[in-house]
């Protein structure tokens, strides 16, 4: 309201700025009168021989009689032949007689001031020229200055209305303060999160507060008085408009205009604006308040709606945003805090069961009301916590027992509430900018701007209506992802019968078949085996076997040592393999809906958790102060026009909409969706478009190894067997016939492999060592083997299935020819040897499998257990796992190689040499990690390999190279020594050292200095990752296995899987190969430096027209309408051909700014301005000193303000109008380059064109004689007659009035070739300010800023 007030003062109050014209010639001479001939009005007299000679009408022929109107009318008198006919010179309000008669049309007057608008001036002149004949001008023919009546009917009904509002409001808001008041006396537990969710057992809900709600008759009825006022705005700026444009005219008194004249007219509208803005941003700024305004408060028992408060996830930092942002971060949060917008809120109707059970449902979750603490829980129901505890639920559920749950949890469906297209339409143009956008519009079209106001509508609506159809599609696929229609078979009531899967309930038994389609609940295994295709939750690319839940009393974790038991909804069974023939492969519903994985990343798709960017920080920033800028530019505006009407204000808010442009939004994600087009042709999908431009910022990139670096199958190289009584290796052999029988045995034996169609399916490990032995897995029987050249069979009589909790697998297997019964343990060595007696293995066990793992294989051990003849299967299925497994004895060791992908190297350095930290996060062994990375390029000879392992519960360090020991002060030292310039050392880190030293908070340190993190768990994945992030912005790639949480967990995450898209990572990529890595990052820091290009387009677009129109201002002219229309017209599609830039072949070492206002950015906007300015200021000086401008110079101290468009017919106006629309090309054209991110110059075509497009009409405009294109532009035009006065040719249209003394704009044509070489060297200049000296040392320097920032706040890092 201070602005508002401050503005009103200003247009009361100031003066016009102006220039005297037309005094001086460039000789000093003083400049000659220039008198303008005008037409006169109509002269009216009582006879027609009072005219002024030359201008009696001509005689009328036989049988017509002269009129009011200036023309002969047939009849039998002149009363008859006039009757009904309009009279020129009749004024009612006058009372002027009725018996007068117009002369003939043709009296022109002289004036020396361009005064078009001015009809008191005219009119002056004409009655001057009448002096001493009876002619005279009508008074009519003046503009009559109509005062406002505030006191007319329609002004007391616009305060009768806004009285009954306001004071409906006002009763409302005491009536509301009571009865909150009362409630709260009444009901004190309803105040925070703390006490309304105490005891409820789903971490997730004790960040929620419910509150209960239900209709208030008062309140509705406050709520349609809002709506009916809202309405009344719009249709009170409906008819404002309206008026402007005289379609109201015939009810109007005089000047058909309702308000009278344009001043009144001009004011209302202002005041209007100003109200109507702010009765809808206080809308806007209390709609969370609103939603529960015009209900009543009730306990929620009695309640109709509940109001549901989430506590807002706190967003995850990319990195360091310096110190504004963090300041404008802690504002922001102590507002939210202050007005309760820390919290989102959602209105839900409640609703009840069957059996009149209430319940809401909220982000895919039912919540249940619990009427004994009167909130709402999620219901949570357990099946078991141990082994034992699920199998013994075999047995199923009753109808009534599955009915009760099913109430309680609802369907088996993943629901969530699509949006309408009306509420999609109403959720997208409510936001803030929407608002800013409509207000300024409605000034567009009041001021006559609605040429460019309806294509700026057109394109606003086009792009909300495109974002919510988007939306809506998105929205859709999700909901099609999650929706399972099909039946299932469950165990109900003792029998089987068949249901729809949406009526399944947890705790039923059901059968599971591989028929194809994909699973609808998560459930454990009961009985028998399963083969199952996990890629579309997980993005492993080969199938995986489940297996029967063991019966033992050991802990049941779904998440850990439950995988290989459990199935997922979302997967897809593709064979099944019986534990007893004719028997069913059953299995136990533990989660139903929206509890299960599948709709947990649903859940996580459609609510995501917010993430912090410095662009979009920044943004919050950019915007305040581009609305302060344009406030200064409003003051100025006026300032520099004075208060002839309110026109200066109009001129003041067309400066705001041009420094801070509607269009900023829609253009910063252009860039994205291009870019996601081209990495969709490159096989690569992303599902948030938000990540390519946070890609582009990537700094760290963190990779699996297996089936990532290396090739997804390992080659078997051979078994390194132990002499077990000489407790010694024996010489390392390659061919599988001339193994020890008890290693035949083991390898044929000990793994987890199943059929599908013929094709072995299981872990790669396992497939490798099985084809090896040449044997077959029994396609009826996985347990049963069939050794190549025999004719025994193997029995697997027990399978403990490999986990990563435990890191080894086992089996008793049976051998029906020898009737062996043994056990064989396989894992990695250091398991393996940890499980067995110490003094059983031979001494030097540990450094050969190591040295093994350093030369690049895969080692895994072998351990056996003989178990007596007389062991049978029973004894084995009641015997625990380590009775069976106690007394095992080492074998030997298998070797596997893993050989790297041929395009791995060339990829990590590519990501090097752009500046990528790449990074190894494996389960392998350290050793072999450690051979990888030397292979690939992330480790070399010429560096300090030191290695971290966990030995006898200490971390002990060792040099790779000469296996010498380090202290842990030594590694420091070297590191410390390695940043200061010496020997480089890289750090490699094991699982459980990884562990131990976060403990002692080492890690984060020297996390810098660490290249391989091997041994590690899919947990520890995740929190390395985690540590990545919170330093530097950090991408994972991986084949979506054991490392879907990590590529989950990343800024960026990338699944290597051919099942196109991942679910849990926001990248996937079709190709198998990193490459896809180098893609994504090309294309993300192209997409992100073309979005700070648009932005700076928009920037440049604003601030050109702002000091450019200050000058204007100061002559008081302004652009053609055509002029406008193009500058308008090009900005979004430049901004379009921008983005159309491909991305630069090879990376460079540094990364795009991001920073809107950082150091670069705002220097490169700031010479341009600068650099414009200097231009339109030195134009303006040299036109100053042209002959042909001198004494024509344009004269607005009389001029119309409110008829700005004629403002253009002027040198001033043409000129300035030509410059601005070179300049605002060529700061698309200065920002095209980018060859650092960015193709060069000349490779976007698309930019080119349009550029070239533009800058040949431009030019075409400014050096062509009078034609039909440059009267439409207003430059070079002028009148026919003056034109054919100066000897053009004039064979098209021209403008029947030049609204300037001359009657014409042509510039000189040696004049014209100095207005296109000074645009060629304001492009030159710009050229030069932002290749030379914004992409050279300032980029540098700004790069040292950040570093040297980096440095003080991060862990060095090097890449």
């Amino acid at each position: 309201m201070k602005i508002l007030s401050f503005t009103f003062i200003l247009l009361q109050s100031a003066t016009a700025i102006l220039y005297t014209p037309n005094v001086f010639d460039v000789n000093g001479n003083t400049c000659p009168k220039i008198e303008r001939p005008v037409l006169c009005p109509p002269v009216c007299v009582t006879s027609l021989s009072q005219c002024p000679t030359s201008f009696i009408p001509d005689a009328c022929p036989a049988g017509q009689f002269y009129c009011g109107d200036g023309k002969c009318h047939p009849g039998v008198s002149s009363a008859f032949a006039c009757a009904g006919v309009t009279s020129l010179c009749s004024c009612p309000q006058d009372n002027t007689p009725t018996n007068l008669l117009p002369c003939k049309i043709g009296l022109r007057a002289t004036i020396e001031v361009f005064a078009h608008g001015n009809d008191s001036m005219l009119v002056n002149a004409c009655t001057n020229l009448l002096k001493g004949t009876p002619g005279k001008v009508l008074s009519c023919y003046v503009s009559q200055e109509t005062d406002l009546t505030w006191t007319s009917i329609g002004f007391t009904f616009f305060y009768l209305f806004m009285a009954i509002e306001a004071s409906i409001l006002i009763v409302y808001s005491r009536y509301k303060q009571l009865q909150l008041k009362n409630f709260k006396n009444e009901h004190a537990k309803y105040d925070s999160f703390s006490n309304l969710q105490t005891g409820v057992p789903d971490s997730e809900a004790k960040s929620m507060r419910f509150s209960g709600y239900r209709r208030d008759e008062l309140g509705t009825f406050v709520l349609n008085s809002i709506v009916v006022t809202s309405l009344a705005w719009f249709i009170a700026m409906t008819i404002i408009i309206c008026d402007y444009y005289e379609v109201f005219g015939r009810y109007a008194d005089n000047n058909h205009l309702l308000f009278g004249n344009h001043d009144n007219l001009s004011l209302i509208f202002i005041l209007v604006w100003h109200l109507s803005t702010g009765w809808f941003l206080g809308l806007h700024c209390y709609k969370g308040k609103l939603k529960t305004w015009f209900l009543a408060p009730v306990p929620i028992s009695d309640a109709s709606h509940i109001l549901i408060e989430k506590k807002r996830q706190t967003p995850v930092r990319t990195e360091d945003m310096g110190d504004l942002v963090q300041w404008l971060q802690d504002v922001e949060s102590k507002i939210r805090a202050a007005t309760n917008t820390n919290v989102t809120k959602e209105i839900i109707e409640l609703q009840y069961t069957q059996n009149g059970r209430g319940y809401i449902e909220f982000e895919c979750v039912r919540y249940i009301l619990n009427r004994k603490t009167d909130t709402f829980e999620p219901f949570v129901f357990s099946c078991g916590s141990s082994n034992s505890e699920l199998i013994r639920q075999s047995k199923g559920l009753t109808s009534k027992e599955a009915d009760e749950r099913i109430e309680m949890s609802g369907n088996n469906e993943i629901l969530f509430k699509m949006n309408s297209f009306l509420e999609g339409i109403v959720k997208e143009f409510s936001g803030i900018f929407y608002l800013y956008q409509l207000m300024t519009l409605t000034i567009w079209y009041f001021y006559a701007y609605y040429y460019m106001g309806l294509v700026l509508t057109c394109i606003i609506i086009g792009s909300g209506i495109t974002k919510v159809i988007v939306s809506a599609k998105a929205q859709k696929r999700v909901l099609e992802m999650a929706t399972f229609i099909g039946t299932a078979k469950v165990y109900r009531d003792s029998k089987w019968i068949e249901i729809e899967s949406r009526n399944i309930a947890v705790g039923d038994v059901i059968e599971i078949v591989a028929e194809g389609s994909p699973l609808s609940v998560d459930c454990v295994i009961l009985s028998g085996d399963v083969v199952v295709d996990e890629s579309s939750l997980t993005g492993e690319a080969l199938p995986v076997t489940k297996f029967a839940l063991k019966e033992d009393n050991k802990p049941f974790i779904k998440e850990s040592t439950g995988k290989l038991n459990c199935l997922f909804a979302g997967t897809t069974v593709l064979e099944t393999q019986h534990s007893v023939d004719g028997d069913r492969i059953k299995a136990l519903v533990l989660e139903t809906g929206g509890s299960t994985e599948k709709g947990k990343l649903v859940r996580d798709i459609l609510y995501p958790v917010p993430f912090v960017f410095v662009f979009t920080e920044h943004l919050k920033i950019v915007v305040p102060i581009l609305i302060f800028w344009g406030i200064v530019m409003l003051i100025i505006s006026v300032l520099m026009l004075g208060t002839e009407g309110y026109d200066a204000w109009f001129y003041g808010m067309f400066g705001i909409s041009q420094v801070l442009s509607p269009l900023i939004p829609a253009v910063l994600v252009i860039g994205q969706s291009v870019s996601a087009e081209r990495l969709r042709h490159r096989g690569i999908m992303c599902v948030d478009l938000n990540r390519i431009t946070l890609a582009g910022k990537v700094k760290v990139f963190c990779f699996d190894k297996t089936g990532t670096l290396t090739k997804e199958g390992l080659d078997f190289m051979g078994a390194h067997e132990i002499d077990v009584s000489k407790k010694e290796f024996i010489p390392l052999k390659d061919n599988f016939f001339l193994f020890t029988p008890q290693m035949k045995l083991a390898m044929q034996t000990c793994h987890s492999i199943s059929l599908v169609k013929g094709k072995s399916v299981g872990n790669f490990v396992d497939i490798e060592m099985f084809n090896a032995t040449g044997a077959n897995v029994d396609p009826n029987s996985f347990t049963s083997i069939y050794p190549h050249l025999s004719e025994s069979v193997i029995k697997i009589w027990k399978r403990f299935e490999f986990v990563h909790a435990h890191a080894y697998m086992s089996v008793v297997a049976h051998d029906t020819e020898s009737k062996m019964t043994s056990v064989f343990l396989k894992g990695s060595f250091e398991k393996i040897s940890g499980l067995v007696d110490k003094d059983d293995i031979p001494s030097d066990f540990v450094e050969v499998a190591k040295q093994h793992a350093l030369e690049g294989h895969y080692v895994l051990a072998i351990a056996c257990k003989q178990l007596p003849q007389d062991f049978t299967a029973e004894k084995v299925e009641v015997s625990s796992r380590d009775d069976l497994e106690r007394g095992a004895k080492i074998i030997g060791l298998l070797l596997f190689r893993n050989e790297l992908k041929h395009d791995t190297a060339d990829a990590l350095t590519h990501l090097r040499n752009g500046g990528c930290r790449t990074v190894m996060i494996t389960g392998d062994h350290a050793n072999t990690a450690t051979f990888i990375g030397k292979a690939c390029g992330l480790l070399s000879n010429e560096q300090i390999i030191l290695m971290a392992e966990y030995i006898d519960n200490e971390v002990v360090w060792h040099n790779v190279a000469d296996k010498s020991k380090w202290t842990q002060s030594n590694v420091e030292k070297a590191v410390y020594n390695s940043r200061s310039g010496g020997r480089q050392v890289e750090l490699v880190i094991a699982g459980q050292a990884f562990k131990t030293l976060m403990e002692h908070c080492w890690i984060p340190q020297f996390l810098g200095d660490i290249r391989i993190f091997a041994r590690m768990s899919p947990l520890d994945k995740v929190h390395c990752v985690r540590l990545h992030m919170s330093q530097h912005i950090t991408a994972m790639c991986g084949d979506g296995g054991n490392d879907a949480g990590a590529l989950k967990a990343a800024h960026a995450g990338i699944a290597l899987s051919g099942s196109g898209t991942s679910v849990v990572s926001h990248f996937s990529s079709c190709n198998l190969s990193i490459n896809s890595c180098v893609e994504l990052v090309r294309e993300a820091r192209c997409s992100l430096d073309v979005s700070i290009a648009s932005y700076k387009v928009l920037i440049m677009y604003g601030e050109t027209l702002a000091m450019n129109g200050l000058v204007m201002y100061y002559y008081k002219v302004q652009m053609s309408q055509a002029m406008w229309i193009f500058i308008d017209g090009c900005t979004v599609p430049l901004s379009w051909a921008l983005t159309m830039a491909k991305p630069a072949l090879k990376l460079i070492p540094f990364r795009p700014t991001a920073r809107l206002i950082g150091f670069e950015t705002v220097l490169s906007v700031l010479g341009q301005i600068f650099i414009n300015s200097c231009f339109i200021l030195a134009m303006v000086a040299l036109l100053y000193n042209q002959s042909f401008y001198r004494c024509h110079e344009f004269d607005g101290s009389q001029a119309d303000l409110r008829k700005w468009w004629e403002l253009a017919d002027n040198y001033e106006g043409a000129i300035l109008g030509v410059l601005t629309m070179f300049q605002i090309l060529h700061s698309s054209c200065v920002f095209n380059l980018g060859n650092k991110y960015r193709q060069g110059f000349w490779k976007n075509r698309i930019f080119l064109l349009a550029y070239a497009t533009g800058c040949a009409l431009l030019s075409g405009l400014v050096l062509s004689d009078p034609n039909a294109l440059t009267c439409l532009f207003h430059i070079n035009c002028g009148t026919e007659e003056s034109l054919i006065n100066l000897g053009y040719v004039v064979n098209f249209i021209t403008p029947s009035e030049y609204f300037n003394n001359i009657g014409h704009n042509v510039i000189p044509v040696q004049f014209r070739w100095v207005i296109l070489v000074f645009a060629f060297f304001n492009l030159l200049a710009l050229l030069f300010w932002e290749k030379v000296v914004i992409l050279g040392p300032v980029r540098q320097f700004a790069k040292i800023i950040a570093n040297g920032k980096w440095q003080v706040k991060k862990a060095p890092i090097k890449v």
